[in-house]
C-alpha cells in the first residue's frame, strides 16, 4: 500500500491537472505551450521510444482537460510501429508525402491510402494503423487532434485507450472508406449550420485546392466557408477563406478547438471580454486555439483553416 501510494498521484479538489496532463509528461517529450505555433513544421521534437519516432505535444492555452494534439515525424523511406487508439483522431498532413494503413484486427482486411501536404483525414476509432514515408530524402510531419483529455478523464485509465484488444464494430474493409470525400446537400438549414452544402467523408485530399465553399455572410461580407463531417464520427471541420483586406467578424464558442492555417497570411485578435487583446499573426502550418469564450476575429486575412 505503501508503495502504491508513491506511485499514484493525489487528486485533489478542483485540480487543475487533468489524467491527460500526467501521461503527457511522463512521456518526456517536448509539450507546447502559449496561445499560438507560428509553424508546426519547425517545432522542437524529441525521440519517443513508445511510438518509434520524434515527437512533441501541443498544449495551447484553451485545449486543457478537453482536447489533444500533438505533431509526429516520419524519418525519410521509414514507416511507424503500429499503433491502435480508442478514439477517433483527425490526422492534418504538415509536410511530405505518404501512405496509411488501417485495419480493424489481426486477419481483418486493410485499407492503404496515399496523402500528401495538406491532407486531412480520419483515422477511426479502434483501429490498427502505420503511417509510412514515400520520400527517401526528407522527414515527413503529421498533425493528430481528438478529444483524449476529456475521455480520460472520465476513465482515467491511460493503458485502456491504446493497443486494447476490443474490436471495432466500424469496417474500414468498405472501398469508399477513403475515398475522396464528396459534396453533400443539407436537408435544410439546421443541419448544414446555415449552409447549402458541406462535405462528407474520412479523406480530404488538399485543403488549399477546394474552391466549392458557400457564402458566410454571418462571418463577414464576402467570407466563404465548408463545413466537413466524418462518416460515424462526431468529430467535425470546417474551413474559412477570406479575400485580401475583407473583414472577419468577432465570435466566441467553447475551448479546445484546433485551428491550423493552410495557405495564406494574416493575423488574428483573441481577447477574454473587458481585457486586454492577444494578437496572434500566422502563415501557412501556424495553429491557433482560442481559449474558451474568448472573442476572436481576423482582420486582414487570406485563408484559415
Amino acid at each position: 500500500m505503501a508503495d502504491a501510494a508513491k506511485q499514484e498521484p493525489v487528486i485533489t479538489m478542483w485540480s487543475m491537472e487533468f489524467t491527460y496532463d500526467r501521461w503527457m509528461k511522463s512521456k518526456g517529450i517536448p509539450i507546447h505551450r502559449g496561445y499560438f505555433i507560428e509553424d508546426l513544421r519547425t517545432i522542437e521534437l524529441e525521440w519517443w521510444e513508445e511510438r518509434g519516432c520524434k515527437s512533441a505535444f501541443i498544449q495551447l492555452l484553451g485545449q486543457e482537460g478537453v482536447s489533444a494534439s500533438r505533431v509526429t515525424e516520419v524519418p525519410p523511406g521509414k514507416s511507424l510501429p503500429p499503433v491502435k487508439f480508442a478514439l477517433d483522431e483527425i490526422v492534418y498532413v504538415l509536410s511530405g508525402r505518404g501512405l496509411t494503413t488501417v485495419w480493424a484486427s489481426e486477419g481483418k482486411p486493410k485499407k492503404n491510402f496515399e496523402w500528401q501536404e495538406h491532407s486531412m483525414f480520419l483515422v477511426p476509432r479502434n483501429h490498427w494503423h502505420v503511417f509510412s514515408n514515400m520520400q527517401g530524402d526528407k522527414p515527413i510531419r503529421l498533425f493528430h487532434y481528438s478529444y483524449m483529455p476529456m475521455a480520460m478523464s472520465a476513465l482515467p485509465e491511460p493503458d485502456m485507450y491504446f493497443n486494447n484488444p476490443y474490436e471495432s464494430k466500424i469496417t474500414v474493409a468498405d472501398g469508399d472508406f477513403y475515398s475522396e470525400a464528396k459534396m453533400v446537400q443539407a436537408k435544410d438549414a439546421d443541419e448544414g449550420l446555415g449552409m447549402r452544402a458541406f462535405w462528407y467523408g474520412n479523406f480530404f485530399p488538399d485543403m488549399r485546392a477546394w474552391n466549392k465553399l458557400d457564402a458566410n455572410e454571418r462571418r463577414g461580407a464576402g467570407g466563404k466557408s465548408v463545413f466537413m463531417q466524418f462518416p460515424n464520427s462526431e468529430l467535425t471541420a470546417h474551413m474559412s477563406v477570406f479575400a485580401p483586406k475583407t473583414y472577419k467578424k468577432a465570435h466566441r464558442h467553447g475551448p479546445g478547438r484546433a485551428i491550423i492555417i493552410p495557405a495564406g497570411e494574416g493575423y488574428s485578435i483573441m481577447w477574454e471580454e473587458g481585457k486586454e487583446k492577444i494578437v496572434c499573426p500566422w502563415h501557412e502550418c501556424s495553429m491557433i486555439t482560442p481559449p474558451d469564450k474568448w472573442f476572436h476575429q481576423v482582420p486582414w486575412p487570406r485563408r484559415e483553416g
